[in-house]
């Protein structure tokens, strides 16, 4: 089960009808929506007084309220229990499908300098499918072991050798900077170099970064999701909680930042033009 909690907050009337709505309970309706192996519980919350009051939400949120689909918006009480649902698995799939889109389409790739940043070794797999297209690939990371492990498949089928670091100053050297997890420490990168990341990276980091992913998603799941929820942190939780693996091999038609929306030959090109 995946519950979504949607606010409503009606028009402020004026006059008599004010004095009324005031007088209004809050009204909740809950409705449950199945789609394959998937059922959305989507809550609306109609506040007439302007408040949220969480207690009316218990029966119907149940266990998942540590775990709700809403508004980046919506604040709860650190103590009350209820909690946004927040992941980054879905958007680290788009953004390293995406960035193999780019350097598939790039016709010179072998002499495009990429890094990938991944402290957590989040996505130490995915270096293999890199090398594939690119010979030159630095690793910073500050979770060795699984990275040192896919340098050595990476030796023994591709007789790739790869540079596994955690010095985050060989990232300026790189053309291509792919970062799979949101960025929270400092790092520099060298003029012109892009950025493909999951999240906006903090603003002193001076690049061309790409953060935001544009595709289609698919039409079984269009009818479950809640009005007031993004495309991508929807599926994020389809993917996630309802176990919807296979939207992990989706390809973005898109990728959106700081210099705009890039196609991936669009992208590839802004590759280009920088080296």
């Amino acid at each position: 089960m995946i519950t979504a909690l949607s606010i409503k907050i009606p028009e402020k009337k004026k006059g008599l009808r004010s004095f009324a709505d005031k007088l209004r309970s809050d009204r909740v309706e809950a409705e449950d929506k199945t789609a394959g192996s998937v059922t959305l519980r989507h809550i609306v919350y109609t506040s007439y007084s302007g408040e949220l009051k969480l207690e009316r939400l218990n029966s119907l949120a149940g266990v998942e309220r540590c775990r709700l689909l809403c508004s980046e918006r919506l604040i709860f009480p650190r103590q009350s229990g209820y909690r946004r649902f927040c992941s980054t698995a879905f958007s680290s799939r788009l953004c390293t499908n995406f960035a193999l889109g780019v350097l598939k389409s790039f016709k010179n790739a072998a002499d495009l300098r990429v890094a990938i940043y991944d402290p957590a070794a989040y996505c130490a797999d995915y270096l293999l499918s890199v090398l594939e297209y690119c010979a030159d690939v630095t690793v910073v990371t500050s979770c060795f072991e699984p990275y040192f492990c896919a340098a050595d498949r990476a030796l023994c089928k591709l007789g790739a050798a790869v540079m596994v670091t955690g010095n985050r100053s060989e990232l300026e050297r790189s053309d291509f900077v792919i970062a799979p997890q949101p960025i929270s420490e400092e790092i520099k990168l060298k003029r012109g170099a892009v950025l493909l990341a999951v999240s906006p990276p903090p603003k002193d980091i001076k690049c061309k970064a790409f953060y935001k992913y544009h595709f289609k998603m698919p039409n079984t799941f269009a009818k479950l999701k809640p009005f007031d929820l993004s495309e991508e942190y929807f599926c994020s939780a389809l993917y996630t909680i309802g176990g919807q693996h296979q939207l992990g091999s989706i390809l973005p038609l898109s990728a959106e930042g700081s210099r705009g929306v890039r196609s991936i030959s669009e992208f590839a090109q802004l590759l280009l033009d920088n080296r």
